[in-house]
């Protein structure tokens, strides 16, 4: 480790033995060769295969030209010793021609390279493995800084090399940084993203407006359309792994975040991402074998899923790491209504008779109930008040929760009651993720108004799913997230309603009937249908 990182250094060498486990053992990736005259400040790296003309989905937009057209435009007066490498994998499309004849080009007259060779061109044999052809740009390139773009985007900001230098070089500790990712449209599709949240893998600020982002956020991970790394952190953690065939640069981050690195993403560079208008690619790494050999190599190396992972697994296996760190988790912990602004135990049975929005509230949490007429379990059922009232009508209902207060005031409440249908069982659990109920016993499992406050919300999908008959219904209602981003290690986890409906497909085994829908009090609801869905498939980063 160079002199550069002893700020950090303790948190990285504390972490060596758990480091070396992780760093990839046969990948052939090395440092640059020392005997290297010339060593640009920052080299861009372009993987290749098949970004042509021929690749689009109605053969007009030429991806790889549109993108060395855009980099001669963007960079031609950025100050920075700079290269441009593409290392093709085989290219069965036009785009390869493209690369050899931008490798005959030079920089134009009125550039601050004017005369010098556009860019350097490695033809490699197709491996459709991007593992491979990364670390082979890696070893064949010599930049402190490494710049990685998808031949698929454009860039829009000036001199855009010197800006990501100036932010990497501004904190040592800092392995990688990205920009602002938005699609064809216009519309921001990711501010970086997370991979250990509570809402499991997404994009950060999709969705959002480019005014309510913020100048600048500590991120996990930067996707690889627009990668900009200090070759010194990729180096120590082993480069990528070329045993996972697709999210590697998900892997690589985790590595980077266990030693210690930090990510960033920066508001005042953006870029435009048109992989919506490509064909799909035939490579092995894009089938569904190799999605799932992907998928299993990473829970095998970090002990959870990559779309959806469990976070207590994560906290059993990572706590008191940089990893856990990174991602701002909380230690496991039950639910205290006053922490998430919920009405404290009890009290809902003291207002219902006169509070027009708890009855509201209450009325449109019998309306989805009443979806199925079988065994229903309620998970975190707070009070108890609304699977009461479910009970009254003649259903068997069983009440679990977690905070021992609202369960015992429930109990006092249902003693005195003379129901219909029965008393509701009601259950104290440690944790609404294990019920120890029976599996497969109910007909509608609901979650209401507890996802977002649950510690482990993948968990407790995980849980619901286990509990539901075969045709049973996953009724799911949340707070939506009135902000663009969401609050990390904080008592609530809104989410907006793609992140809901991406969160239930990503646990797997859920078909959902519609799109989140949107109450009269501002929040998501979602229903679906035990299935045997193949979620891992639905959402899959490189």
């Amino acid at each position: 480790m160079s002199t550069r990182n002893a700020s950090f250094g303790t948190s990285i060498a504390g972490n060596s033995a758990v480091i070396d486990r992780m760093v990839p053992s046969t990948l052939g990736f090395s440092a640059p060769s020392t005997q290297t005259l010339s060593m640009p400040l920052v080299t861009v790296i372009i993987p290749n295969y098949n970004n042509g003309r021929a690749s689009s989905r109605d053969g007009t937009r030429d991806f790889l030209g549109d993108l060395l057209d855009n980099l001669q435009t963007t960079l031609a007066h950025d100050p920075t010793d700079l290269e441009i490498v593409i290392a093709d994998d085989g290219s069965t499309d036009d785009s390869l021609d493209t690369a050899r004849a931008w490798a005959a080009r030079r920089w134009s007259d009125d550039s601050l390279r004017a005369g010098q060779p556009f860019l350097r061109l490695i033809e490699l044999r197709h491996s459709g493995i991007l593992s491979k052809v990364l670390n082979e740009l890696h070893a064949q390139t010599s930049g402190e800084f490494i710049c990685r773009l998808d031949g698929d985007i454009l860039i829009d900001t000036p001199q855009w090399v010197a800006k990501c230098v100036a932010v990497l070089e501004s904190d040592t500790r800092m392995g990688v940084m990205t920009g602002v990712q938005r699609l064809p449209d216009g519309r921001i599709h990711a501010f970086g993203d997370a991979i250990l949240s509570p809402l499991g893998y997404h994009h950060i600020g999709q969705g959002a407006r480019f005014e309510d982002l913020p100048d600048e956020l500590e991120i996990e991970h930067a996707m690889g359309c627009f990668h900009i790394s200090r070759r010194e952190a990729i180096a120590a953690v082993g480069g990528y792994d070329e045993g996972v065939k697709r999210g590697q640069t998900e892997e690589l981050a985790m590595r980077l975040n266990l030693a210690g690195w930090t990510a960033r993403a920066i508001k005042r560079v953006s870029f435009r991402h048109f992989h919506v208008e490509r064909h799909w690619r035939p490579n092995v790494a894009d089938t569904g074998a190799g999605l799932a050999e992907s998928l299993s190599r990473f829970h095998e190396k970090w002990g959870c899923d990559r779309l959806a992972p469990d976070l207590q697994a994560v906290w059993d296996r990572w706590q008191g790491t940089p990893l856990v760190q990174r991602a701002k988790l909380r230690a496991p912990h039950s639910w205290i209504p006053e922490e998430s602004g919920d009405l404290p135990a009890g009290a809902e049975w003291l207002a219902f008779e006169h509070d027009p929005r708890l009855q509201a509230n209450i009325a449109a949490e019998l309306a989805l109930l009443r979806l199925n007429d079988g065994p229903t379990a309620i998970l975190g059922a707070r009070s108890g008040l609304t699977a009461l009232l479910r009970a009254r009508e003649g259903v068997e209902v069983h009440a679990f929760e977690e905070h021992l207060p609202s369960i015992e005031s429930a109990r006092r409440f249902f003693a005195r009651t003379q129901v219909k249908g029965g008393v509701p069982q009601c259950t104290f659990v440690e944790s609404l993720c294990s019920t120890n109920a029976e599996s497969g016993a109910f007909k509608i499992v609901a979650l209401l108004d507890n996802l977002e406050r649950t510690w482990n919300p993948i968990a407790l999908l995980g849980e619901a799913k286990r509990l539901l008959a075969s045709d049973g219904i996953l009724i799911v209602r949340s707070r939506a997230r009135a902000t663009a981003l969401e609050s990390r290690g904080e008592a609530l986890h809104e989410c907006a309603a793609h992140e809901l409906l991406q969160i239930v497909r990503h646990v797997g085994g859920f078909t959902p009937l519609s799109g989140p829908m949107t109450d009269g009090l501002g929040r998501l609801i979602l229903v679906a249908r035990l299935s045997s869905s193949a979620a891992h498939l639905v959402h899959f980063g490189a």
